[in-house]
């Protein structure tokens, strides 16, 4: 399945190099939160199709991990494909999901930029926390509006770090992860089950984007001259 936002890995082509870098770097967020867990109780918040998740549970069999998403059909998927003892899934809002009692560690990746309130979802994260427990989110902080439909907000590692701080919450260990642009393909008018790779045709929206929204290639042009061609991601965990 070749989309922006999902990855279904058992769907993946495993001679694609383009699908498998994709994977390898979703999964490297993954591995990292691994050996940050504590405590008994573990939420993955859009936990997707489940593959982390049950990574997650995999790594800590001692460990009790709930994995959430708002999207039903995710859901159904993990639990068929991705079931594990210690592990079940629930289908809800990432704003509103309430779970007693707190959690020792919540992981969230890939997730804040989606959302339109990113400050209600922090405020959830701390309710749900408990005493002692911590965050581990992760967030792009290159532009990514241009180019990506579903996101909603961009980050940078100031203003990510700041939006934790509101809540009580202090960076620590953190990952940051290069993936280089693929130009592969970029203005292809394929359709999504034809896709090879997951950015093709992404460069279609892209030049919509800016002809709606000019002054925004300024952001673009910063991000090419500091970091190249490339699109980076910051993995953090947070305490309080």
């Amino acid at each position: 399945m070749h989309t922006i936002e999902r990855i279904y890995p058992k769907d993946l082509n495993p001679q694609n190099p383009d699908d498998q870098a994709s994977l390898h770097i979703h999964m490297q967020r993954y591995e990292f939160a691994a050996t940050h867990l504590s405590g008994a109780r573990i939420l993955d918040m859009a936990c997707g199709c489940g593959y982390g998740t049950a990574l997650l549970a995999e790594r800590h069999p001692d460990k009790q991990v709930i994995g959430v998403d708002i999207d039903p059909e995710a859901i159904a998927y993990a639990r068929q494909h991705y079931q594990l003892a210690n592990l079940r899934y629930e289908c809800a809002d990432a704003e509103q999901f309430r779970s007693e009692p707190g959690f020792d560690c919540i992981v969230s990746l890939e997730t804040i930029e989606h959302l339109p309130r990113p400050q209600q979802l922090l405020a959830n994260y701390a309710r749900l926390l408990a005493e002692g427990g911590k965050v581990i989110a992760s967030v792009p902080i290159t532009p990514t509006l241009d180019g990506n439909p579903h996101h909603l907000h961009d980050f940078s590692t100031r203003s990510f770090y700041a939006l934790f701080r509101q809540h009580g919450l202090h960076a620590r260990q953190h990952l940051e992860q290069i993936q280089w642009w693929q130009f592969k393909g970029l203005f292809s008018k394929q359709a999504d089950q034809h896709k090879q790779h997951r950015s093709e045709g992404v460069g279609n929206a892209v030049l919509l984007y800016y002809r709606r929204r000019p002054l925004y290639l300024f952001s673009r042009l910063y991000s090419m001259l500091r970091y190249g061609f490339s699109n980076r991601y910051l993995t953090c965990v947070f305490t309080r």
